[in-house]
């Protein structure tokens, strides 16, 4: 696939952008750092997941910004579009702090080419009814589902993270993204109590599938033997980085979908039925 490189701090605009990635002030600064102090064989498996977390972080980017569109478009409150507003600029200061991670291991960051969300960026013509179904179906599936519970791992990741320089990046982007999903509880809150049990259901189907997908992107779902097996050293060496591994992001998952995110979508009348997925 082609891929381009992240650009930044290249126009005059550069001052408005450095001072949202620094929080106006208010963010620590990065810790200093000399790739040398680390072990040779961490560099190539921290590159790739830092560079992984740049692409995940910059589909949140697109994600953001047409979701605020969207919301705009069906004359959401304006407290509500802001909020998004909001999110999309910290998404974009994810993806500069990710960046900075992956140079500091000595590469330059890259996303695919005009790459395709996950989730839906435009609807087609429809009635109005299905344009929000899309919409809000999208809302529920990237911040009630993906947000909500990438709060939870980018806790734990912060818990694990003994490096003083994966401590501040994984610390500035949980500081964020603990509030993403619940921006997107309170909005879905406006609209789907209000929708028919058959509506409900439908967005419960597509929430089934959104949670599926977010266990495949932590590399789920794992064998038995995979999910119970002792990390090695290079795992735990990882996780002291920020990354942790397939198992323990699984871990994570598992408990939160069980003990914050059902009960939570229950509040909203939307049944989702994970009995099976999540026994482990």
């Amino acid at each position: 696939m082609n891929r381009i490189p992240i650009q930044r701090d290249v126009t005059r605009l550069k001052v408005v952008h450095r001072q949202r990635v620094l929080r106006h002030g208010e963010s620590d600064p990065a810790p200093d750092f000399e790739l040398a102090s680390l072990d040779p064989s961490l560099w190539a498996p921290a590159r790739t997941g830092w560079q992984r977390l740049v692409e995940t972080e910059y589909e949140s980017v697109v994600i953001s910004g047409w979701m605020t569109a969207g919301l705009a478009r069906l004359g959401a409150p304006l407290d509500i579009i802001g909020a998004f507003g909001r999110i999309v600029e910290d998404e974009i200061r994810h993806v500069d702090i990710c960046a900075q991670m992956v140079e500091r291991f000595g590469e330059v960051p890259t996303i695919p080419r005009a790459a395709v969300p996950p989730f839906p960026v435009g609807v087609a013509d429809q009635n109005a009814e299905e344009v929000e179904f899309e919409l809000l179906a999208g809302l529920v599936g990237f911040f009630c589902v993906f947000e909500h519970l990438s709060a939870h791992v980018f806790r734990e990741a912060l818990g694990c993270s003994q490096h003083a320089l994966a401590k501040w990046a994984v610390g500035e982007i949980h500081r964020d993204e603990a509030f993403h999903g619940a921006f997107g509880f309170e909005t879905a809150k406006i609209f789907v109590p209000k929708w028919s049990d058959r509506t409900r259901r439908r967005l419960g189907e597509r929430v089934v599938a959104d949670i599926q997908r977010f266990e495949q992107r932590l590399g789920g779902p794992l064998s038995e033997a995979d999910a119970t097996a002792p990390p090695g050293p290079l795992e735990e060496a990882l996780a002291g980085l920020g990354l942790l591994s397939p198992p323990h992001l699984l871990a994570v998952f598992y408990e939160a979908v069980k003990s914050e995110l059902l009960p939570r979508l229950d509040d909203l009348g939307v049944p989702v039925d994970l009995s099976v997925k999540i026994e482990r």
